[in-house]
């Protein structure tokens, strides 16, 4: 499995604490709700560096999957059109498209430019249905702690609220790729649903986000909105 996969599954995996992707079914295709045109780029939040650990790791972090399921909580992913009361949209750039790669049948959307060979650049974005009574602005506390490459650099941070939502995000580089990753943790008035939104970017080093308008495009155009 490649990085930017890896990075992906990091929620498709939180099928944490046992649930299932369980019979789905749904077909692949694009979302309507999940796109909109690329808009005028606006300023990427703001993230500080990533602080030393107040003592030397003994081991691998735990993930946040493994966190959440470490406090009952339990997650399904979703299609981003079977999530009412939930709207997760992010600009698609001119000339870039969705894959219909089956391994993101699931729900996630996986859009990358039109002919690119490899996984990078590319932006990943998914739901997941959490259930489990929990603190979202403790649990984006853990949310950065596996996701990044463990040899990454550079490594900036923010728990800053994101669009009025409990959010974590992260970015660096590793070999000659750069990561972003940002989650928010948003409840639907309407539906008293609890939902995980995740948007991942994957680019060559020499296409930083902050100095490529497509990337920045996206990053800072990544909005939740929920009724």
């Amino acid at each position: 499995m490649t990085l930017v996969r890896a990075a992906v599954v990091l929620v498709t995996a939180m099928v944490v604490a046992g649930c299932s992707a369980g019979g789905d079914g749904a077909s692949s295709s694009a979302p309507t709700s999940s796109s909109a045109p690329a808009a005028t780029t606006s300023t990427i939040p703001t993230m500080t560096p990533s602080p030393p650990p107040a003592t030397p790791p003994t081991g691998k972090p735990m993930a946040f999957r493994d966190y959440l399921a470490s406090i009952d909580v339990t997650g399904v992913p979703k299609h981003l059109d079977e999530t009412p009361g939930l709207a997760v949209t992010v600009p698609v750039p001119d000339g870039w498209a969705q894959t219909n790669d089956p391994l993101f049948a699931t729900g996630v959307e996986y859009v990358q430019p039109v002919g690119t060979e490899g996984d990078a650049p590319s932006v990943t974005l998914m739901a997941v249905e959490l259930d489990g009574a929990f603190d979202p602005r403790d649990a984006v506390r853990h949310a950065n702690a596996d996701a990044l490459p463990p040899t990454a650099t550079g490594v900036t941070e923010s728990f800053d609220d994101y669009d009025g939502f409990p959010s974590a995000a992260t970015q660096g580089v590793s070999g000659g790729t750069q990561h972003y990753n940002r989650i928010v943790i948003a409840d639907v008035p309407s539906t008293g649903k609890r939902y995980l939104a995740q948007l991942t970017v994957t680019t060559p080093k020499d296409q930083l986000i902050a100095s490529t308008p497509a990337l920045n495009t996206v990053v800072s155009g990544f909005k939740v909105a929920v009724s």
